[in-house]
């Protein structure tokens, strides 16, 4: 049974395994193995691979962190922990607006599989471009709406919706990856375009961890140290729950993958390439050339519960972080404000559902809010290694009840690597997120120190090197656009000024 904070229950390890594998299945499972079939190929499934082996280091990195700090909300206040508030709150900051991004990223999934089902109704929603039509755009407010109505009423319905919601989206991901396999498993079309397995290189395999949503798909992980303080015996089950929800969903995205590109027609794959697969609601459309329509039925309704039920517990979580960081003042006492029949604050639960319409206004494709989503999530997760080195440094000594073997080397490989896909978001997604970051920086500011010149001043001088880290990152972001960052000088510069940064992170000073 999944857990939900609060409902007066303590998570054993299934369950720590099942809030992962809850947070993790949500709307990924009903797009990445489409796009990443579309994008690279049968290479997709090293792409699968290769993200649930980040995934799975930094879920370690994190497990050291979390024996050691058993505090509730533990990810976003790594920094706040290991160096000072103003720079822990750069990455709450990215934690929280990750969060929420991924909210109407799940409406609007549910939105694009339920208006192709119908195409009467398909027209009303959609443009002829493939844009939300003012309609379409009502019903991902409506959806949304409902994720709110389900967190304002308290913790005990969300609880219950969320059992049951949790099931279903384990089991239904499984059970159609397997039925394909039966339906029709077309072994030729792993090798059939170009007479190879990597027909679109093996760039591209790296890019696709980012740009068609797998990396999205595994950061729910983070979600079980939120926990952290509830799970029975932590300091065993904690890095056993991190380890086993990410290689339980690594099976099921494994599983979907590979039928998924057994399950295509090999002449089509043949003669016209990867590229050439056009699907709205990719598993349902499969399903309906294989002539299961019972499936067809079942994935339309999927579609609709198991977003809902990742995008009802991120409201929840988003709108509880945005709780604490009022609580701490370093955003507006406004929402620290909590109804205490609820314990919540219902402040903090409409401004989220507000960031939440607004983000739907300019991002009304599931692709394009995911690799928004995307940036987000891994500057959050730049601080796993940068907290986990500062540890490392400042308390050798301490005791640790779970120690990750070769963990200073993990930790520089996994900045590298989260650095690296960074890059592979592009210009326009990495910007925003620049720009987003200062916003609320200036907020913060106000909030904390009002402004003052002199504290707001060293306020910046205690975070500046994340701001320079993404304003580099940026840069190495255009270059990648540009086709110009996997050459050996763009690589190169690359590695180089990201080790540099990697210091200049880890010894962050706090200016009083």
């Amino acid at each position: 049974m999944a857990y939900i904070e609060g409902s007066g229950k303590t998570p054993s390890l299934f369950s720590a395994i099942a809030i992962g594998v809850g947070s993790i299945v949500g709307s990924g499972w009903l797009f990445a193995s489409y796009f990443a079939a579309k994008f690279v190929g049968p290479a997709s499934i090293i792409s699968w691979v290769v993200g649930a082996s980040i995934a799975l280091l930094l879920a370690l990195l994190l497990a050291e962190i979390a024996t050691m700090y058993q505090e509730t909300g533990l990810f976003s206040r790594l920094l706040s922990i290991t160096h000072n508030r103003d720079y822990g709150f750069i990455i709450a900051i990215s934690n929280w607006f990750a969060m929420v991004a991924i909210i109407p990223s799940e409406a609007v999934a549910t939105i694009n599989y339920l208006g192709n089902a119908y195409k009467p109704v398909e027209e009303i929603m959609y443009t002829p471009s493939g844009s939300l039509t003012i309609i379409g755009l009502a019903a991902v407010w409506l959806i949304m709406a409902t994720y709110g109505l389900l967190n304002y009423w308290g913790i005990k319905l969300l609880a219950k919706t969320n059992n049951f919601i949790t099931t279903i989206k384990f089991v239904v991901p499984a059970a159609t990856g397997f039925i394909f396999m039966y339906g029709a498993f077309h072994t030729e079309n792993f090798t059939a375009y170009k007479d190879t397995f990597v027909p679109y290189g093996v760039g591209n395999i790296f890019t696709a961890i980012v740009s068609c949503g797998i990396f999205y798909a595994f950061y729910g992980f983070s979600l079980i140290t939120v926990f952290a303080k509830e799970i029975k015996n932590p300091q065993r089950n904690l890095p056993l729950a991190l380890i086993g929800s990410v290689s339980v969903c690594l099976v099921i995205y494994l599983i979907l993958q590979i039928s998924f590109l057994g399950a295509i027609d090999p002449v089509q794959v043949a003669t016209q390439g990867w590229h050439s697969l056009d699907f709205k609601s990719p598993l349902a459309n499969v399903a309906a050339l294989l002539g299961l329509n019972w499936l067809v039925i079942l994935l339309y309704a999927d579609a609709a519960l198991s977003p809902s039920g990742c995008g009802s517990i991120y409201l929840g979580s988003g709108a509880r972080m945005l709780q604490g960081m009022g609580e701490d003042k370093q955003m507006p006492s406004i929402f620290a404000k909590v109804n205490q029949q609820f314990m919540m604050s219902r402040t903090s639960l409409l401004f989220t559902l507000a960031i939440c319409f607004i983000i739907s206004l300019f991002f009304d494709t599931w692709q394009k809010i995911m690799v928004v989503v995307t940036v987000f999530q891994l500057i959050s997760c730049v601080a796993i290694p940068i907290a986990f080195a500062k540890l490392r440094k400042d308390k050798p000594t301490e005791i640790r009840t779970f120690k990750l073997p070769l963990g200073g080397f993990g930790s520089i490989i996994s900045f590298l690597i989260v650095s690296y896909l960074l890059t592979q978001c592009g210009t326009d997604p990495l910007l925003l997120s620049l720009i987003i970051h200062i916003f609320f920086m200036i907020v913060y500011c106000f909030t904390a120190y009002r402004l003052n010149p002199k504290k707001s001043f060293k306020s910046f001088l205690s975070s500046w090197s994340i701001f320079a880290y993404m304003f580099i990152v940026t840069g190495f972001g255009h270059l990648h656009d540009m086709e110009q960052l996997n050459t050996p000088i763009g690589l190169g510069s690359f590695f180089v000024i990201s080790l540099i940064m990697y210091k200049f992170l880890v010894n962050q000073k706090e200016f009083k």
